[in-house]
């Protein structure tokens, strides 16, 4: 190996051990932190991005890893999901330029959804941005009702005993039984797609005044994600809204589902372990 190449991979893994220890960062934190110059940190995230270790994402444009590594200040999405969120986000970005409203994409990640990227400032509609990485409640989300609703009742049943209690992650945060929250589901499986629940406004401090319809998105046939469209909840009832736009959304779960398989196969088999 050439002294070059040396130096390229020294500052490369400079710039890794900085977004593992400080979390999702700008090119200008970047060279803060690893005073290297900026037009290098562009061409060794580059390649960062092409072997898949980093991202950038669309929602806020910070770079983040992909990979778990010692120092991590931030969770990384699972590793098998890297491949979702690279493909997912251009069919997002394709329907949020169809129908403008914006879509989150969100990934199952153990007892609770977590959000990897979203067009919202993409769309011409502005909303509270979404913050990549936060972990959403699955019972309360369309989301984590759409993916349950394509699981079985006793799926549910031992999600919700392993979260019994929590009121952060749990049914317990909305005051509701299991027995209480199945009509719920329900309704999702007949209606074919999540909206939230009627009593979760959000993970922010505020209501943040808005409401979802979503869709799952079968990751190597399991339904360990999903994709949502949002719009301010005094705009549209759900049904109304999805008269309109369930169908672009459905295309796009497909076609996501459909690149998965073509373009990343050898994901195929950790994503089904999950």
């Amino acid at each position: 190996m050439t002294e070059l190449a040396n130096r390229s991979l020294d500052r490369g893994i400079t710039i890794l051990e900085s977004l593992a220890r400080n979390g999702a960062s700008s090119l200008a934190d970047l060279h803060r932190d690893c005073d290297i110059a900026k037009s290098t940190i562009r061409r060794l995230l580059g390649t960062l991005i092409e072997h898949r270790l980093v991202r950038r994402s669309v929602s806020d444009g910070l770079y983040r890893v992909t990979i778990a590594l010692p120092a991590g200040a931030n969770e990384p999405i699972p590793q098998e999901m890297a491949s979702l969120t690279d493909v997912a986000m251009p069919r997002a970005v394709e329907l949020t330029k169809e129908v403008e409203w914006p879509s989150d994409v969100h990934v199952l990640d153990g007892l609770c959804m977590r959000i990897v990227d979203s067009t919202r400032p993409l769309s011409p509609f502005h909303m509270y941005r979404g913050i990549i990485n936060r972990r959403i409640n699955m019972f309360g989300s369309a989301t984590g009702m759409a993916c349950l609703a394509v699981r079985t009742d006793s799926e549910i049943a031992e999600y919700d005993r392993l979260t019994a209690g929590n009121m952060s992650i749990g049914l317990s945060r909305f005051g509701y039984t299991l027995k209480q929250f199945m009509p719920e589901i329900e309704k999702a499986r007949a209606r074919g797609y999540g909206i939230r629940l009627g009593v979760y406004r959000g993970e922010t401090m505020l209501d943040d005044g808005l409401a979802a319809i979503a869709v799952p998105i079968n990751v190597y046939g399991q339904p360990n994600a999903a994709i949502s469209m949002i719009w301010p909840r005094a705009f549209q009832e759900p049904e109304e809204f999805a008269k309109r736009h369930l169908k672009p959304l459905e295309e796009a779960a497909r076609r996501i589902a459909e690149d998965l398989v073509t373009l990343f196969p050898q994901d195929a088999e950790p994503a089904r372990r999950t």
